[in-house]
């Protein structure tokens, strides 16, 4: 099995429980907010290891303006995520947090918040 889809298995593994609205790079048209959507853009390999990159967004539409759900959803995946360690099919990864960002989107409804982690692998997969 790749590695990519490892990864997408562990990583659904530690935020289905949190949250059922979470999705791997689109969220459906249809979809309730508040939800995450978490993708893998990019990744390199030093040699000894393979790191990625894990953006994880959160989107809301709060009616009053009130990101409070939003906010209480990322700190739940954040709280799921940094510092996990997994070890499945001969490999090994581990999650570090490496930034959180506001997101803009054109429709002013929507707000949305983003947490980049270095994901860093060891073994084969």
């Amino acid at each position: 099995m790749s590695k990519v889809i490892l990864i997408r298995m562990a990583i659904n593994a530690l935020l289905e429980p949190i949250h059922p609205g979470i999705y791997y790079e689109i969220a459906p048209s249809d979809a309730e907010y508040p939800l995450g959507v978490f993708n893998l853009p990019n990744s390199y390999d030093d040699g000894s290891m393979e790191n990625f990159v894990l953006e994880v967004d959160g989107w809301d539409a709060p009616a009053d303006g009130d990101t409070t759900a939003l906010e209480m959803l990322m700190h739940q995946m954040d709280t799921a995520i940094h510092k996990q360690v997994i070890r499945t099919n001969g490999m090994a990864f581990i999650f570090y947090r490496e930034n959180r960002l506001p997101l803009d989107d054109p429709d002013k409804r929507l707000r949305g918040r983003r947490i980049i982690y270095q994901l860093r692998t060891f073994g084969g997969g």
